[in-house]
């Protein structure tokens, strides 16, 4: 079974083929580790689920029967991608059920194991990892040499290194007469091939990051970069980025001063540093703009309940929810409104509209569906949840008021 590439566009196709009020099972299971340990945390998974199963009040007899026979060919799904799999490494597999079969998805980082039977695809784990893992690209460069590779889900890809022309040729035999060294002569004679040495150096500088710039680009333009770092040499840095395309610049988040000596593997472990940073930065500037645009006059919500209700009548550009906690909600099947699930175990009616509701297992995944399929960009805060918490749980910017 081929497993698709995770990207938005998967993950955007996924929830527009949600099937209304049937069942629909989701699987997230480490792909690697000791292939008993897997196979039994999946059984688990699965009884675990057939209990949720039986105890939903919201579903019918025949509802319940088609979750256990989508649940089955899961597991057996599941039981297939385990065999023969390594006791080592990284990543995991995600399954859902969709038009009566199962979709894989390699996910090349790991996620919990979670199995979850609802309505729609349980896909905010995808949205996180894709929020998370930005495409970084990276330059680190001096005077002589380039290196350029990108940083993707924690890997390193597209290693490249550069030389400056001068560097190609220096050395190389010519085919013209050689130069001999010239006689240094008293007066200005001096001062003046220490300036033409100086502005030789300057030129081959410029031609070398006008080189180094246009290479970006073009790899740019082949897998665009979310985020820019630049390494290298404290004095080049300024310069090379002054010469990055004007797509470019607003891209870049890092400077930093990072030997050109280094491995692949060194620069992996380094670079991912860097972006855990640059991540808590962006997060904290996000909830600060939050904090800022509180109130009457702002565009900005805070609080579980403000930000599903502002979601559900399509105030919402980016929704700001903690990363890896969900709880128990209720939805709307008529109108799609969200709220937390009340003590009553009775049935449910829709504030907004009357229609009864059923209960949802984690009201913060069906917050993050909705958001993306109407358009609204997801921030998931892995490193200022504290501050998250501090404003309610939950937060939004608004597109009007």
């Amino acid at each position: 079974m081929t497993e698709p590439a995770l990207d938005r566009d998967r993950i955007a196709s996924l929830l527009a083929a949600r099937g209304g009020q049937d069942p629909v099972v989701s699987l997230y299971l480490r792909a690697w580790g000791e292939p008993g340990d897997r196979r039994g945390t999946l059984k688990n998974l699965v009884r675990e689920a057939e209990q949720a199963i039986e105890a939903d009040p919201d579903w019918g007899t025949e509802h319940k029967t088609q979750a256990r026979a989508l649940l089955q060919r899961v597991q057996s799904q599941g039981e297939g991608l385990l065999s023969g799999m390594p006791t080592q490494g990284r990543g995991c597999h995600a399954l859902f059920t969709r038009d009566g079969g199962v979709e894989a998805i390699r996910v090349p980082v790991d996620l919990p194991d979670r199995l979850i039977v609802d309505r729609s695809p349980y896909a905010s784990p995808l949205s996180s990892v894709l929020d998370q893992y930005e495409r970084y690209g990276v330059v680190l460069c001096d005077e002589k040499r380039a290196i350029l590779f990108e940083s993707y889900l924690g890997e390193v890809s597209g290693w490249e290194e550069l030389e400056s022309e001068h560097e190609r040729h220096r050395g190389a035999p010519s085919g013209g007469p050689q130069r001999t060294a010239t006689r240094t002569r008293p007066g200005n004679y001096q001062g003046l091939e220490a300036l033409r040495r100086r502005n030789h150096a300057d030129y081959v500088l410029h031609q070398h990051l006008a080189e180094v710039a246009d290479r970006v680009f073009r790899r740019h333009k082949v897998r665009p970069y979310d985020r820019l770092i630049l390494g290298g040499n404290e004095q080049v840095i300024p310069k090379l980025e002054a010469r990055l395309h004007s797509y470019l610049k607003p891209r870049v988040v890092a400077r930093e001063a990072l030997p050109l000596s280094l491995s692949p593997k060194d620069a992996n472990e380094r670079i991912a540093a860097i972006e855990a940073r640059v991540e808590q930065e962006k997060e904290a500037e996000l909830l600060q703009t939050v904090q800022d645009q509180l109130g009457a006059t702002g565009l900005a919500t805070a609080g579980l309940d403000e930000t599903l209700r502002s979601l559900y009548f399509g105030q919402v550009d980016t929704l700001i929810v903690p990363d890896g906690e969900g709880m128990p909600g209720c939805q709307c099947p008529g109108c799609n409104l969200l709220w937390e699930q009340p003590p009553s175990t009775g049935a449910l009616e829709c504030p907004a509209c009357r229609e009864l509701a059923h209960r949802v297992p984690d009201v913060i995944d069906q917050a993050v569906e909705l958001a993306i399929v109407s358009g609204a960009s997801v921030e998931h805060v892995a490193y200022e949840q504290a501050k998250l918490r501090e404003l309610g749980g939950a937060a939004a910017l608004l597109r009007f008021k």
